[in-house]
């Protein structure tokens, strides 16, 4: 399942992770997957530079309904970035 975030979630900010171990920031544009081990794909920011179609995988603590909402409400127990 992918999920792309709407323009009223964007304005929410519903999109954006900041990743402080990283010093990274994402605005994600979809998240796919199920359960609880997921893909965000986005835009990252790291040290001022932009990554464009940048993956992060990650794995609730949970498992969250089908719904962006509760998946981005949810806490990651890991992630890790998809090369």
């Amino acid at each position: 399942m992918r999920l792309y975030f709407t323009e009223e979630q964007k304005q929410q900010e519903l999109h954006k992770i900041f990743l402080e171990e990283d010093d990274l920031l994402l605005e994600g544009v979809y998240v796919e997957g199920v359960g609880r081990k997921y893909l965000i794909s986005g835009v990252a920011t790291i040290e001022g530079e932009r990554y464009h179609e940048f993956e992060v995988v990650f794995e609730l603590v949970d498992d969250a309904s089908e719904d962006l909402e509760a998946i981005m409400n949810t806490e990651w127990e890991w992630y890790d970035f998809n090369f």
